[in-house]
């Protein structure tokens, strides 16, 4: 490994994850080469990048935090971040947290450095810069969340992290659409959603080192990335039921080692099902610490949004009543115009891949009834909207089926056929959104812009989908103020394929 810094991709591929050793110049700082016989480098698995941290769930002055977090091998440095805004500078304190056993191949061995920046105001532009072994090493920017009346840009999309030039062209008009932040409704990488796939992937992608269609973007490097688990997410079995199985991946359930979301979930139920030797099992308990099992579910708030975020695996029981509980409390409380529930299983999807796997649906009358206004998904990789509805389930046999794949939810459907989103934006019912075309190979080509398709028999026909592209990538960019919410959904070469309003 060379001993220059350099801003150009020094991708060095070990083990089959690709690794970068490289600063770009585009935070700001030239090359220098480290004097001859001075100690190596550390090989870089995630330059510096954003995440919402742990706390903050609601908007409150003063009390933002921001996550900057990166992994190296096991090579040590001293580490040093200072943040602040212009004109001011604050020392933040770095945790340090191996990922795997240390003395086993360089591919299974991490550093997860994390610094969390606290008592910061509310949308407020800061700087940070890290120093390694007392030289600048990267500095960045960040804008904290928005208040209350504050218009806001975000950006969703799932299915994502393939290694295809799909991937990359999304991450970039991502990048373009100028967001606040990115929403990610799951399957965040395939296939196990492991950490050698997250620095395979995930990150020389949407942490690039430029914005480039072919390449990816710099996204990570100033927009914090929320997400939910998706079935790739936790995609090895274990009992039966979708989990984690260690003796298989020693570097499993990534998402709980690479994220820092917020921590205001239930600690239970619906935890990853975990297995394998007591060892690598303690080894992952190590690193990801109190975020498995409390990532799965969470929330938070932004601007005039409030998103909850759930994990739709097999092993969840939306039934559950205390599963119900802690989203009727967290519902109820919200006080911002719009709400937003995130889940990967779409609860209502007419393709023929997923259609199926419809457990997360034993949840519409409670959304119903709590004010949810659109429920965002992935795992069916197209793109649907349903025009507005209400569902009343008549038979929970299927959503209680913890561990099938086939989970069945039959029903009464009020659909909204006069909501147009153009001359009439106000809808009666929640809109179903699957935006789950970020970058795999897409499912039901066949069905693209065909309506007479758009049915299925096990819901009676009913004929509740909108739109359905199905032959491209995309992506969906929201524009949120209090009164007006703007849907548009840009594909991957930059056009416009659909593209709404709803008014309050």
């Amino acid at each position: 490994m060379t001993n220059e810094l350099s801003r150009r991709s020094l991708f060095q591929a070990a083990g089959g994850i690709t690794l970068l050793s490289l600063v770009p110049e585009a935070f700001g700082e030239s090359s220098q080469p480290r004097p001859s016989g001075s100690a190596p480098l550390p090989v870089f698995s995630a330059l510096p990048y954003l995440q919402p941290g742990p706390h903050g769930s609601r908007l409150v002055e003063g009390e933002e935090s921001i996550v900057v977090a990166w992994q190296t091998d096991a090579t040590p440095a001293r580490y040093e971040l200072t943040y602040g805004p212009a004109g001011t500078e604050n020392v933040a304190t770095i945790s340090t947290t191996p990922r795997g056993k240390e003395g086993r191949r360089f591919t299974e061995f991490r550093l997860n450095y994390v610094a969390t920046l606290e008592g910061l105001s509310l949308d407020t532009r800061y700087r940070y810069r890290l120093s390694m072994d007392a030289k600048p090493f990267a500095e960045g920017w960040f804008t904290t969340r928005k208040g209350r009346g504050k218009k806001v840009r975000f950006v969703a999309f799932g299915d994502n992290s393939y290694g295809s030039m799909s991937d990359r062209a999304i991450a970039y008009h991502a990048y373009k659409a100028r967001p606040d932040f990115v929403m990610n409704v799951g399957d965040t990488v395939y296939y196990e959603g492991r950490d050698g796939e997250f620095g395979r992937y995930f990150f020389p992608v949407y942490n690039a080192t430029e914005a480039e269609p072919r390449i990816g973007a710099p996204l990570m490097r100033s927009v914090p990335v929320y997400t939910v688990l998706g079935n790739h997410d936790v995609e090895s079995h274990s009992g039966g039921l979708r989990g984690a199985d260690f003796d298989k991946y020693s570097d499993a359930l990534g998402y709980f080692t690479n994220f820092n979301l917020p921590m205001n979930g239930p600690a239970t139920p619906c935890p990853v099902p975990l297995s394998g030797e007591a060892k690598r099992l303690d080894e992952f308990k190590n690193a990801a610490q109190d975020r498995h099992p409390r990532m799965a579910n969470y929330s938070f708030d932004y601007g005039d949004g409030h998103f909850l975020c759930l994990d739709s695996n097999v092993y969840v029981d939306p039934t559950d009543p205390a599963l119900q509980q802690w989203i009727e409390e967290d519902l109820r409380t919200a006080t911002a115009p719009w709400k937003f529930v995130v889940l990967h299983h779409a609860p209502f999807n007419i393709g023929i891949e997923h259609g199926d796997e419809q457990h997360m649906r034993a949840l519409s009358p409670l959304f119903e009834s709590l004010g949810i206004d659109m429920v965002l998904s992935g795992h069916e990789h197209n793109y649907q909207r349903t025009r507005p509805l209400r569902f009343s389930p008549t038979d929970l046999t299927g959503a209680k089926a913890v561990g099938k794949g086939t989970r069945l939810v039959p029903g009464r459907f009020t659909v909204d056929r006069n909501f147009d989103g153009v001359r009439n934006t106000k809808p009666d019912g929640i809109v179903y959104l699957t935006t789950g075309a970020g970058g795999h190979d897409l499912y039901n080509l066949e069905m693209n812009d065909r309506p007479e398709s758009w049915k299925r028999e096990w819901d009676g026909n009913v004929e509740y989908t909108a739109v359905m592209k199905t032959d491209r990538h995309s992506l969906t960019v929201f524009e949120m103020d209090a009164r007006r919410l703007e849907l548009r959904q840009i594909d991957e070469w930059g056009r416009e394929i659909d593209r709404v309003v709803f008014a309050k």
